[in-house]
């Protein structure tokens, strides 16, 4: 399976969602490969932090630009699942590995300014489901506000809905320090020192929507 991570604006936690993907899938003994294609390069440093502790990890390569498109297509022959960590606003990426893909995974910080980059996103997927029309993409509303009266989480739903390319996913995660914490450190978020279970839920939950199954294992070690 191919899964492309990715979105228009930046600091939605796209990395932090393919690294759980890529993580978790590599853990539940599936072969797999994180390509990061952000230049920021966290993808990658993540896999090199984890090899320092001696965790288990995906491989990783890093490609930019069209290029993923091919390097996507490769590492699918190879491996049981490629995980693709497209760079914020890549459009070039985002257009030609969406032609490719199985699954899109679009992080979204509920607020106005990431509602913003919905028509064009939806345009992109539209595109892409028209040339690959097994493809399936899902909104993950990541870095959502805790409390509970706060109405951004209802209006970007609202705004997804509108959205015919683009699935409105379950999967609410929210803005939780334990998850800032954790990629940092080469971690998941099930593997750092002070457990916090609904942060271990919420990501589980992204994982079950793009697999279609639990993660299994999931070790909860401290």
């Amino acid at each position: 399976m191919i899964v492309a991570v990715m979105g228009i604006k930046g600091g939605t936690g796209k990395t932090t969602v393919a690294v759980h993907l890529a993580g978790w899938r590599q853990l539940s003994g599936n072969d797999t490969i994180l390509i990061d294609a952000d230049r920021q390069e966290t993808s990658r440093l993540w896999v090199e932090r984890r090899q320092e502790l001696d965790l288990p990890s995906p491989e990783c390569m890093q490609q930019f630009g069209r290029s993923v498109r091919q390097a996507g297509l490769g590492m699918a022959r190879r491996f049981d699942d490629v995980v693709i960590d497209i760079g914020a606003g890549d459009l070039i990426a985002i257009e030609t590995v969406l032609r490719i893909a199985d699954v899109g995974v679009l992080p979204l910080q509920p607020n106005e300014f990431d509602v913003w980059t919905l028509p064009d996103l939806n345009v992109y997927a539209e595109d892409a489901q028209a040339l690959n029309p097994d493809l399936r993409i899902s909104a993950v509303l990541n870095r959502a506000p805790t409390h509970r009266s706060n109405k951004d989480t209802n209006a970007t739903l609202e705004a997804l809905r509108q959205c015919n390319g683009i699935n409105t996913s379950p999967c609410i995660v929210k803005e939780r320090t334990s998850i800032r914490r954790a990629v940092p450190t080469g971690r998941l978020i099930n593997e750092t020192s002070s457990l916090d279970h609904q942060a271990i839920n919420e990501l589980a939950q992204v994982y079950r929507t793009v697999f279609s199954e639990e993660v299994a294992p999931l070790a909860q070690t401290a």
